[in-house]
């Protein structure tokens, strides 16, 4: 790692950013931001301008030693092993480590009633700002994610209260656990582990691994604002790519957007009961080290992630022993939102942010492009990219299921029409015990 200029000044021991598949992914989170006015507000004062992404800066962040008592700690299932980076919160001697953002420093050391006096950890944010990538001074390359609670006018409040993290934490763990039945085209950034200052129940931080084909450079994660996104001197990938590629790679990225998501996004629902927060910012493509699209992604912030308990209950699938149960509710089925207990809320959700927030601005980009002659190739029609992504999931559905939707429209535009015909394959699945009857199309 190379040394670089950091936020405070204090630069000793400072090390620059990582190198490799992990250094790229930074590069991605911090230069190819896509609209991130959308995120903040920074015509409000505050004290986050130094820390946003694309300041690319390293700072010191601070640590506190807590004492075991004083915490609420969530962690891995007994016998279970982490994987990835350093991450680890356990100091011993009764006490654990909680990183905080610099900007919340003050407020935490008058509640802790305790000066910052961990070890020297460094950090540099990805683009949620509160995420940070953190490595400690005596081991620059020991790379872990750590996201943390910020609130600011900016960027308004993004605590993490002590039912998202159990529910961050509980849900890595549920999903490590059926890691081996998952889908080949989706890997996941384990949140291995959590802490809670009683002193602060809304003042958590969240430990999130990295997994090793990242840190040992076979695969490179892009996440999918990348394909938009870019500043001077980094260019949109998905103009890179059709660059460096010819029409390939332009072909590649469809393929993987359009035929391999749709069919992920179908088994994770209908096999596992998981409803993946389906947003440019949570999703990534995995790219080879030569960085050609591999047809499959990454998912990360299980914060997001929703679930549907009864399919998963009827499929046999088990629960496990889940943190903070004892507030199920409001944890584990509403995420605290009206009306998220509803199955058909959290498909119509998923399916806005793919729909939306992917498809919807990657063909706003392309068409813009288009029109400043900046790719070349096959023109991109409006409502191409939705449509034919619509054609997709109703393909996956009855490829998997012999259940045929009779329409063909765009789910883009007629979002509650389609989550209807979800909730009738959902009626069908579950009929069958979690399997299901091979039924005449509709």
């Amino acid at each position: 790692m190379d040394r670089r200029e950091t936020v405070d000044g204090d630069g000793a021991g400072a090390a620059g950013p990582p190198r490799g598949a992990v250094g790229a992914l930074l590069r991605f989170e911090q230069h190819c931001l896509w609209r991130p006015e959308r995120l903040r507000d920074l015509s409000m004062p505050g004290s986050v301008g130094p820390y946003l992404p694309e300041r690319g800066a390293i700072f010191r962040l601070p640590c506190f030693r807590v004492r075991e008592t004083s915490v609420v700690r969530y962690g891995p299932p007994s016998g279970a092993a982490g994987e990835g980076g350093w991450g680890c919160c356990d100091v011993g001697l009764g006490e654990v480590l909680l990183p905080v953002h610099p900007v919340e420093r003050a407020r935490y050391a008058a509640a802790l009633q305790a000066p910052a006096d961990g070890p020297r950890l460094w950090a540099t944010p990805t683009s949620s700002t509160r995420t940070v990538l953190m490595w400690p001074e005596d081991c620059p390359d020991a790379l872990s994610f750590v996201k943390l609670s910020l609130v600011s006018r900016e960027l308004g409040d993004r605590a993490l209260t002590r039912s998202r993290v159990a529910r961050s934490v509980g849900l890595s763990w549920l999903v490590w656990r059926e890691r081996a039945k998952l889908p080949r085209a989706i890997r996941f950034f384990p949140e291995w582990r959590g802490v809670v200052p009683r002193a602060l129940p809304a003042g958590g931080s969240i430990f999130r691994g990295i997994p090793p084909e990242i840190l040992d450079g076979r695969v490179i994660p892009a996440p999918l604002f990348a394909l938009m996104g870019g500043s001077e001197g980094h260019p949109p990938l998905l103009r890179r790519l059709v660059e460096r590629m010819g029409p390939g790679g332009g072909e590649a990225v469809e393929a993987a957007l359009l035929t391999q998501f749709a069919r992920l996004w179908v088994d994770l629902v209908f096999d596992f009961g998981l409803i993946l927060e389906a947003h440019a910012q949570n999703l990534l493509l995995a790219l080879s080290p030569d960085g050609v699209p591999l047809g499959g992604f990454y998912y990360r912030d299980f914060e997001g992630l929703t679930v549907d308990w009864a399919l998963r209950r009827a499929k046999g699938l088990p629960e496990g022993d889940l943190p903070y149960a004892c507030e199920w509710f409001p944890t584990y089925e509403t995420w605290g939102y009206p009306l998220y207990q509803l199955v058909s809320i959290k498909l119509l959700i998923s399916l806005f942010d793919y729909l939306e927030l992917v498809l919807g601005e990657i063909e706003s980009a392309l068409l813009a492009w288009q029109a400043a002659g900046m790719v070349a190739g096959r023109k991109v029609r409006a409502g191409e990219l939705t449509g034919r992504f619509s054609g997709c999931l109703r393909g996956a559905i009855a490829e998997k299921f012999r259940i045929r939707e009779g329409a063909d429209y765009d789910v883009r535009r007629q979002p509650k029409r389609f989550v209807k015909f979800l909730m009738q394959v959902r009626r069908e699945v579950m009929r069958a015990g979690g399997g299901i009857r091979p039924t005449d199309p509709a």
